[in-house]
């Protein structure tokens, strides 16, 4: 390896870097959080609402609808199918 060549590698560690995303503050990823969840809330509601037609139309099992709507709201919501 020349030294040219090794200089050129050496410079160029600024192409591979990814560009920073600007980071959240401690107050924004809380909001974010909070509205994740206040959807989580809404959707396992709504799930729960349906009727055992409306699911079986969906193509959701009745098990899986009511093991998904007894989770709590911080887990995700899980394959319903």
């Amino acid at each position: 390896m020349s030294v040219q060549s090794r200089n050129s590698f050496v410079h160029e560690p600024h192409r591979l870097a990814t560009p920073a995303t600007p980071r959240l503050t401690l107050t924004q990823r809380m909001a974010e959080m909070f509205v994740v969840w206040r959807g989580r809330i809404a959707a396992r509601r709504y799930l729960a609402e349906l009727d055992a037609r409306s699911l079986r139309e969906a193509g959701i099992s009745p098990a899986a609808a009511a093991y998904e709507c007894g989770k709590p709201f911080w887990q995700k919501m899980g394959t319903l199918r």
